[in-house]
């Protein structure tokens, strides 16, 4: 089979179409043959080369033909040769005209509608130079909107010509922009067709079209208006009464509002005939007609805030002055105008779409204001309003997307100030917002990043605005009754909102503005702060402990952002408006007190902020009733406790001491002594290691004052709270209150009198010497409170007294700290005798004041209840026969007894006359212990042989000898004998010495002859290891004599005799003699073994065990 013929070329196939007689055949091939080039580059060139010549002109001439398959068949080839840009290229600008000549009157004139059809089709389709088409812009658009109102009805040529519309204004939006008023009309009025494909058709060509058309031309909405007024308004209204075209009909109404422009703030009577419409539709019961009009109310703010006021090309960085007041005046017209359906809108309870609606409509306004939003009135009457509305309602399960919208539309503008100074290089922390804006509605949040509000940096003038907005937040009628997550959601809102205003305090600082506004918004901060405490101590409810937190998360706000100058100099003063302090000023308090006079502020005095601030903290917790959770005190320490605010610690100090002297109960009291726990932790934590740099001397004396606190406390015993008053609660509620009262206390003085507490070892003994005094002058100021205190606890046998436990703690770690006798040596080997003088006389001194004030107390307590066993009477012995045992400087000795002697004696004294109640307890073997230490010590020292002091210590040593037990008795006998013996010239009384040959003659006999004294302690005693030292220079242990002390009876116990006997010559000393400088031990024992070991009964009892 052959192959078939090749295809003719385009240019033959042209003249044949050219030539053809069928016209409608002819162009149905010059259309197969166009769509067939379409694809053929090289063809579609060919074609046009023979297309401007040949076809063009009989496509015109037959476009007009009466038959209307030609001309339809005519036009459509015109279509495809108008829009084929091979095609396009070849037609001159000449030809290009009559194209568009012939279109235009054919449309016009033709009786045809697919004639009509085709002939606005090909207008849509077109691809000629804009610069043609401008030129018969006019007749075109005459022709389309002929074409649009067609006499035939046909709602395709309608679209058509619809479409023709958008065609030309895409490709010169400037030329239609100037000629909307001819083209805009007959669309927009059949937004209210009855129709609705009319009506969709209207509607999505002026979507299309109106980044060209708005904001209108004034001959545009001058023709609306007058449409409006004659036929379109009634119409409208009309509409309103069929529910299924309400929605419809508020659409419309949009559109015409943003049609009319400004023309519609001008024309007053049109404006409010319009506003009628939606007066009906914000209340209409249909949600969905709400939200329409909500939607359509954007139009209204549009045609108000055309886009010049709201497009600048340079971003300001200050609030520029507005020109006029009569032009804020204006503006401010309008936005209560617009805000009128926001406020109705959100104050009701309504779907979350519509809400949302409002919301976005809202902040549509924000952002076409442009900078005018920072000017205070404005923002008063266009901000304000709606944040109240939604923080009023609080983030519930319906309003928490919008209130979180909101929460981060103020955080956004409170920011921007600081987020300002710190894209200049300034260092400042950004805290941030937490409030989970992907709880905010789906289409609110793009809202944020697509429409930015030009937020400038706020000023002084709007820092009332922004605190009022914050205390709309925190409202109390909102608080108190909402759930507690959601009070934690609020208040983590509300701090970090805070902190970004007090950071702007601080930028505005930096930039040295006016110091009178700084000094303005400082107080104005202080008082919100007060505001809100107040609320804490107003309420009784459960709920108020997550108030005083926060609260105390506003002050420590304050104390950290803002400079110490600007908290602590007088450069800002504030009056204390506190009522606490006028209550305080005129409450009865306990005038029998004596305590330190520290300046305590009164009411409406001017302070610092930094005094006002912990003064406010500090009332809120005298009046808190809750619980005060460690969490809460501890931010109270570190509000309190700065470096740099000393002022603000003499202030809590001062209100700390001043609570003291109400007559509160004793869970107050309590209260109060966790709080110096933890502000005295926060103390040697931070400050304590460098108090002497940090503290002037004036500040210093505060300090010791503030650690005495708890003595002045346990002083008085306050009243029983209300919560135990009955009889069998009272008598368990005091002693455990002095349990816990004892514990807070102790527990800061043992790491005070730690050694060094991590700082230098100077300063920590200068702390601890000047403490010392304190304690001891507020002692012997209240000597007699002291008693009594200690008397009462003892009636009522506490098992731990609170100022006794506390005193004792304190006494018995200073003298664990080995500082203290290191420092008295290292400077005796260091310095000259008159700088040992210096730090004896006062470091060594303070400390032994102290034990002689803990020593006189005790003596209190035994003598109200002799058989009372407390536990930290037992450990200050204990440390203190330690101490006795390491004073190595002989004026060191002579120190202890000068001070704690007398004391001593009474100890002894007191002791041997109750001697029976108190040997239940460990008092008398600790006293014990004590006194042989002594004894050591005196001989050590040597002065055992001084016998002025001898005599200085008689009364002391006539105690000792007359102890009831018989190791404090025995060990003194061997002094008095010392004394009589040697060298020294103790006198002696007819009583001591009988007493002193009875009590040796009876040591002598307890070896042989059975003890019947059932007070004798079961346990073995190595009497001369105890009240004296080994046989020889050279013996060991096992050179030893030991007596085994039983029940009813006594035995000679000899474990081990020395190898040889020993000589006289070299080893034994006189009786009461002193041994030889080689012998550092104690007390010589030889007078024993020759008078003692070798006496025949004693050999005669050996040698009866020996059987």
């Amino acid at each position: 089979m052959p192959p078939p013929p090749p295809p003719p070329s385009v240019e033959r196939q042209v003249a044949e179409i050219a030539a053809e007689p069928g016209r409608v055949a002819a162009y149905a091939c010059l259309l197969h043959l166009q769509r067939t080039c379409a694809d053929d580059p090289s063809a579609a060139a060919e074609l046009a080369a023979a297309f401007p010549s040949t076809l063009l002109p009989l496509l015109l001439h037959d476009a007009a033909d009466r038959d209307e398959a030609v001309a339809a068949s005519a036009l459509k080839c015109l279509g495809f040769a108008l829009y084929h840009p091979v095609l396009v290229s070849t037609h001159s600008e000449q030809m290009t005209r009559l194209v568009l000549d012939t279109l235009i009157q054919l449309i016009m004139t033709t009786q045809m509608k697919a004639i009509c059809n085709l002939g606005v089709w090909c207008i849509s389709v077109q691809q000629l130079e804009a610069v043609i088409v401008d030129d018969r812009a006019t007749p075109l658009l005459t022709a389309i909107v002929h074409a649009i109102d067609n006499p035939f009805g046909s709602l395709s040529t309608t679209f058509e010509a619809v479409q023709a519309i958008m065609k030309l204004t895409s490709q010169n939006p400037e030329r239609m922009r100037d000629l909307s008023s001819i083209w805009v009309p007959p669309i927009y009025r059949r937004l209210l067709s009855a129709d609705k494909t009319e009506r969709d058709m209207a509607e999505r060509c002026l979507i299309k079209v109106s980044s060209v058309v708005l904001p209108p031309q004034s001959v545009l909405s001058k023709v609306v208006a007058s449409d409006l007024e004659h036929t379109l308004l009634s119409r409208m209204v009309n509409m309103f009464d069929d529910p299924l075209k309400k929605i419809q009909a508020v659409k419309s109404w949009g559109w015409y509002i943003s049609l009319l422009g400004l023309n519609a703030v001008d024309n007053k009577p049109l404006l409010n005939k319009i506003l009628k419409v939606p007066e009906q539709m914000f209340i209409d019961p249909d949600t969905q007609v709400q939200t329409s009009i909500m939607v359509a109310w954007r139009n209204l703010v549009n045609a108000f805030f055309p886009p010049q006021a709201s497009e600048t090309s340079v971003q300001d960085t200050k609030i520029s002055p507005v020109e006029s007041i009569a032009d804020t005046k204006a503006q401010l017209k309008k936005i209560r105008l617009l805000m009128m359906p926001f406020s109705r809108i959100l104050s009701r309870r309504h779907s979350i779409a519509l809400h949302s609606s409002c919301l976005s409509t809202w902040h549509h306004l924000l952002y076409k204001l442009g900078d005018l939003i920072n000017h205070l009135p404005i923002m008063e009457a266009a901000f304000g309003p709606v944040l109240k509305i939604i923080f009023s309602i609080g983030p519930d399960m319906q309003n928490k997307p919008l209130w979180s919208f909101c929460i981060n539309l103020f955080h956004e503008f409170v920011s921007v100030k600081v987020l300002g100074m710190a894209s200049h290089g300034e260092n400042l922390p950004i805290p941030l917002n937490q409030n989970l804006l992907s709880q905010s509605c789906l289409h609110l949040k793009p809202l944020l990043d697509t429409q930015h509000i030009r937020w400038l940096p706020w000023d002084a003038t709007s820092f009332d605005f922004q605190l009022e907005i914050l205390g709309s937040i925190v409202s109390p009628e909102l608080l108190l009754n909402t759930t507690r997550e959601m009070v934690v959601t609020i208040m983590d809102s509300a701090t970090q909102i805070f902190r970004l205003l007090v950071q702007g305090v601080q930028v505005d600082y930096k930039d040295k503005c006016a110091c009178d506004n700084i000094q303005i918004c400082i107080t104005k901060v202080c008082k919100f702060v007060k505001v809100f405490l107040d609320l804490v101590g107003r309420q009784n409810s459960n709920i108020c402990s997550v108030f005083l937190q926060y609260g105390f998360q506003f002050v420590k706000v304050i104390v950290e952002e803002l400079d110490h100058c600007l908290l602590a100099s007088g450069m800002c003063v504030i009056g204390l408006d506190i009522e606490h302090i006028k209550e305080m000023q005129y409450a009865e308090c306990s005038p029998e007190l004596s305590y330190p006079l520290i300046k305590s502020y009164s009411y409406m005095e001017m302070v610092s902020p930094a005094v006002y601030m912990t003064t406010l903290s500090l009332s809120i917790v005298a009046e808190f009733t809750g619980e005060l959770l460690h969490g809460d005190v501890d931010q109270l320490a570190t509000i309190i406790c700065p470096f740099k605010s000393q002022e603000n610690f003499h202030a809590a100090v001062s209100f700390m001491y001043k609570q003291i002297t109400l007559l509160v109960d004793n869970r107050l009291k309590m209260r109060w002594l966790i709080v110096w726990n933890t502000i005295a932790k926060h103390l040697n934590e931070q400050t304590m290691p460098h108090f002497k740099f940090i503290f002037s001397k004036s500040a210093q004396d505060v300090l010791y004052q503030f650690f005495c606190y708890p003595f002045f406390a346990f002083l008085l015993t306050g009243r029983i709270s209300s919560l135990c008053n009955a009889e069998n609660s009272s008598e368990s509620y005091l002693p455990l209150t002095h349990d816990l009262e004892a514990e807070v206390a102790i527990d800061i003085y043992k790491s005070i009198c730690a050694d060094s507490i991590g700082g230098p070892e100077a300063a920590h003994m200068v702390f601890l010497e000047r403490f010392c005094g304190y304690v001891v002058s507020i002692i012997d100021k209240n000597m007699s409170l002291f008693q009594a205190n200690l008397e009462y606890c003892s009636e009522k046998k506490f098992k731990n007294i609170a100022i006794l436990s506390a005193l004792g703690e304190l006494v018995n770690g200073l003298l664990k700290n080995g500082d203290i006798l290191n420092t008295a040596i290292k400077d005796l080997t260091e310095t000259s005798e008159d700088s040992v003088q210096c730090c004896q006389s006062s470091l060594l001194l303070s400390c032994m004041k102290l034990i002689n004030r803990f020593m006189e107390l005790s003596v209190v307590v035994f003598k109200a209840n002799p058989t009372s066993q407390h536990q930290v009477t037992r450990r200050v012995f204990s440390s203190l026969s330690t101490f006795v045992g390491h004073l190595l400087l002989r004026k060191d000795v002579l120190l202890f007894f000068e001070i704690i002697g007398d004391q001593l004696t009474e100890c002894l004294s007191l002791s041997g006359t109750l001697y029976w109640e108190m040997q239940k307890g460990e008092i008398i073997d600790q006293l014990e212990k004590l006194w042989l230490k002594i004894v050591r010590c005196l001989k050590m020292s040597k002065l055992i042989n001084d016998g002025s002091f001898l005599q200085k210590q008689r009364v002391l040593l006539q105690a000792a000898l007359n102890h009831p037990h018989r190791p404090i008795s025995a060990a003194t006998a061997l002094v008095w004998r010392a004394s009589r013996s040697g060298n020294a010239s103790l006198q002696h009384s007819a009583f001591s010495v009988a007493k002193l040959d009875e009590l040796l003659m009876d040591i002598r006999k307890d070896l042989v002859v059975p003890c019947t004294h059932d007070a004798i302690a079961l346990q073995e005693i190595d009497i001369w290891r105890r009240f004296a030292y080994p046989m020889s220079v050279t013996g060991k242990n096992d050179d030893s004599l030991k007596i085994s002390v039983g029940l009813g009876r006594k035995r000679l116990k000899i474990m081990k005799y020395p190898a040889k006997p020993k000589e006289h010559s070299k080893n034994t000393v006189p009786p009461g003699g002193l041994r030889s400088k080689k012998d550092t031990s104690g007390f010589s024992s030889h007078c024993i073994e020759s008078k003692v070991c070798r006496k025949p009964e004693l050999i005669l009892e050996m040698l009866k065990r020996k059987r």
